[in-house]
């Protein structure tokens, strides 16, 4: 009964009832990082310079990661990693860890492509 009651607690108030907040979630956690992977191992593989068409997928992609976040966070139904409601704060912190290491992988892929090897 108390195992019932708890898993009501945490997850039984922030169900998903839009198909828009869905795919927010789903892009926002999902596919917009495996689009994001994908988008710098094709600048590491073009070596075309540091401001193209793919850097500049690369940066809208992040920006619809970012703001499908602030989509599922606006909802009601955003959570943490632990399964309690993210507050405003854990939106902050989670778009500054998300802007940090995409700008790292950008740079990585950019210096790979661009001056190792090619």
């Amino acid at each position: 009964m108390s195992d019932r009651r708890n898993s009501h607690e945490v997850n039984g108030d922030r169900a998903i009832s839009s198909l828009g907040v869905l795919f927010a979630t789903v892009f926002g956690s999902l596919l917009g990082p495996m689009f994001l992977v994908l988008t710098a191992m094709g600048i590491v593989n073009s070596g075309s310079g540091w401001f193209t068409k793919l850097d500049a997928i690369f940066a809208g992609l992040l920006t619809l990661m970012v703001a499908c976040r602030w989509v599922e966070q606006r909802s009601g139904s955003a959570t943490t990693a632990k399964g309690e409601r993210a507050t405003m704060q854990d939106f902050r912190r989670h778009v500054r860890s998300v802007l940090l290491i995409a700008t790292l992988i950008w740079v990585a892929a950019n210096l790979l492509g661009n001056h190792v090897l090619h």
